[in-house]
């Protein structure tokens, strides 16, 4: 038996156009297979969040499918869709053959010329064999996150070597509202072999032979690497899916707008990448100069506009209020006017805003809101500070890309003379230590300040910013998530005293 594996992207909740696409992927004339597999949520798409309960979101599936079965004739497929199951909505799979629908909800095995076949809806670590099966599919939609990607194959080989049995795993693939899955494919034999393996972040079809002997693989992609293709797509999907092939973003000189610069040139190509260079009083020649450089070698394009004009109107607009306005409300006035700038460089362009801020200074409030937040997406939004300067020295390692010049000058926002971060903040490659063990391990104030040797007052301060900053992430774009720990997975009372 012949089966395709179809890394598949749809848009959520497009119904109509996704069961076009399903059809035409029927009718391609190859590979040619007995049976076509497509992941869960196929037909709907994800995230759907509300719209999960949405009854003609649910009568669209269920008149989509029957279209679909109209198509099948010789070739059978099985794709995720969804449904309800005792009164609650679900994701389902469908098994379609000669214009018959089969209804799996969890699990269930097939048979399908002259082969027993059992299709799971969970990931193999889950799920419970059927002894008679020759072949068991996982069909998944499960978003990709750092480093998760060997240890889902490691458990597919893991399956098929524990229960002697063929095993493959169709994993979604797409961008949306911040989450990026990675459109998995892959098959183990009987023995526990890796066999067949897709490319991850990548649309295309794969055919695997039960019949076939095949060579032992393995799954080789650098993390760093991996992580890098993630972000990229993640970025891609959004933007395209949005309507849009264009990004538009402040750029500095520093390691932020540098690294955004990056994976925006990786995902859309340098043409379609505006980066405009905002100076105003504060900004050093140095930054101008490395931004320059950084753009020089993407390809990307480059725009000067002063903000000094646009600062000193709104100043002169208020003098006869505030005379002489307080330094801070002088530092957001400039990134607020940055953001109107760049906001009317997008709409002119017909591009996507996007911001620049990292998982560090969202944490701690490190930014300006309706100022440098502003933006339609966080790509990095989801990597702390010390993170990306390692993913930086990654993508150095073939040759410069990001000046070193870029890497290696103090973190600066330049929103007053001489100002660094870590004026007000512990250097980041301890401060990323510290929120991780807030965040991430729950740790008290007492075991952070002992655990890295860090005064208490230190501590306190830090602590008392992430809590205070959930207003202003609350009101922050979407973030590409890449991590077990997103912002976007926890939701905080704005008003609140937290005693630490």
């Amino acid at each position: 038996m012949k089966i395709n594996l179809v890394s598949f992207n749809p848009l959520a909740a497009d119904i109509s156009a996704n069961a076009s696409q399903i059809i035409e992927q029927l009718r391609a004339p190859a590979p040619k297979a007995d049976l076509l597999l497509f992941p869960e949520a196929a037909l709907c798409g994800c995230p759907l969040f509300d719209l999960f309960e949405d009854k003609h979101l649910l009568a669209q599936n269920a008149a989509a499918l029957k279209e679909i079965a109209k198509e099948t004739k010789e070739t059978a497929l099985v794709l995720g869709y969804m449904d309800k199951q005792n009164g609650a909505s679900v994701t389902a799979a469908a098994f379609i053959y000669k214009g018959k629908i089969i209804k799996i909800f969890d699990t269930q095995t097939v048979s399908f010329k002259g082969k027993q076949i059992q299709f799971v809806l969970d990931t193999p670590e889950n799920a419970q064999p059927d002894p008679e099966a020759d072949v068991v599919v996982f069909l998944t939609a499960r978003p990709y996150l750092k480093n998760n990607i060997s240890p889902r194959l490691d458990a597919l080989k893991k399956f098929s070597k524990k229960n002697a049995v063929s095993a493959l795993l169709c994993n979604l693939l797409g961008g949306g509202d911040g989450m990026i899955f990675d459109g998995l494919l892959a098959a183990a034999d009987k023995k526990g072999n890796l066999v067949l393996l897709g490319e991850p972040f990548r649309e295309q079809v794969l055919l695997f032979d039960l019949e076939e002997k095949y060579t032992p693989l393995s799954y080789k992609i650098p993390v760093p690497e991996e992580l890098l293709n993630a972000l990229s797509f993640g970025l891609r999907d959004y933007v395209h899916k949005s309507g849009m092939d264009k990004v538009v973003f402040g750029i500095s000189g520093g390691i932020d707008s540098a690294f955004t610069a990056v994976l925006a040139a990786k995902a859309l190509g340098g043409e379609s990448v505006y980066c405009v260079s905002l100076p105003s009083y504060c900004t050093s020649d140095l930054s101008k100069t490395l931004a320059g450089q950084l753009a020089r070698t993407l390809g990307v394009n480059l725009e000067e506009v002063g903000v000094l004009p646009a600062l000193g109107g709104v100043k002169e607009a208020i003098g006869h209020i505030v005379s002489h306005p307080k330094d801070t409300t002088e530092q957001e006035l400039q990134s607020r006017l940055r953001t109107t700038i760049l906001g009317a460089l997008a709409s002119e362009y017909k591009a996507m805003l996007i911001s620049t801020d990292d998982k560090s200074e969202c944490a701690v409030g490190s930014f300006i809101l309706y100022g440098d937040a502003g933006g339609s997406l966080q790509p990095i939004g989801d990597l702390y500070k010390s993170e990306i300067y390692e993913l930086a020295e990654y993508i150095n390692k073939k040759g410069e890309v990001i000046p070193r010049g870029i890497i290696e000058r103090a973190p600066t926002s330049e929103l007053s003379p001489n100002q660094k971060d870590e004026d007000h903040l512990p250097p980041y490659a301890i401060l990323d230590k510290m929120l991780r063990a807030y965040l991430e391990e729950g740790k008290t104030a007492e075991e952070i300040g002992k655990q890295f040797r860090v005064k208490a007052a230190v501590v306190q301060d830090v602590l008392n910013r992430v809590n205070q900053a959930d207003l202003k992430r609350r009101q922050t774009a979407p973030a590409l998530q890449v991590s077990a720990h997103p912002f976007a997975s926890v939701l905080r009372p704005i008003i609140k005293k937290v005693n630490l």
